[in-house]
C-alpha cells in the first residue's frame, strides 16, 4: 500500500500579507542607523566591564597568594608549627570548606533558609494552671 502524502498548503493572500508584516522593515536608514549605533555603544560598555572584572581577579589571585605565603611564614617562624603539621592543618580546612560549599550549593538548589548558628528555641505552650491544684 502507497502511504498518503499530506497536501502541500497554498499561500494565500492573508498568509503572504502576514509574513511580509512579521519582517521587521526599518522605516528609515537613519533609524536603523541609531539603532546600531546603540546596540554597539552596549556592546563597548559591556567589554570595558568585563576587561575591569579580569583586572579585579587578576588583582584578588595575587593579593590572596600574598597573603597566603604571610600566613605560611608566620606559622612556621613565629608560632613554630611544624611543616607537617600545618599541611594537616590546610588538608582539614580545605575539607571543611569544601563541605560548606557543598552545604550552600545544596541549599540554593532546595531554595531552602540558610542555617543559622543560634539555636533555636523550643516553641512552649503557655500552660495552664491545673484545676487539680486548687482543690487540694
Amino acid at each position: 500500500m502507497r502511504k498518503k502524502t499530506p497536501k502541500k498548503k497554498h499561500n494565500t493572500k492573508r498568509t503572504r500579507a502576514a509574513k511580509r508584516k512579521s519582517r521587521v522593515i526599518p522605516s528609515d536608514s537613519l533609524e536603523m542607523h541609531e539603532y546600531l549605533t546603540k546596540i554597539q555603544e552596549e556592546i563597548d560598555r559591556l567589554t570595558d566591564l568585563s576587561d575591569k572584572s579580569e583586572e579585579r581577579l587578576q588583582d584578588i589571585e595575587i593579593h590572596i597568594n600574598l597573603l597566603t605565603r604571610l600566613i605560611t611564614t608566620l606559622c612556621v617562624e613565629k608560632f613554630g608549627m611544624r611543616v607537617g603539621v600545618l599541611k594537616r592543618l590546610i588538608k582539614r580546612v580545605e575539607k571543611e570548606a569544601i563541605r560548606d560549599s557543598q552545604i550552600l550549593h545544596l541549599e540554593s538548589i532546595y531554595s531552602l533558609p540558610v542555617r543559622s548558628d543560634k539555636k533555636r528555641q523550643p516553641w512552649n505552650p503557655p500552660r495552664r494552671e491545673d484545676p487539680w491544684d486548687d482543690i487540694a
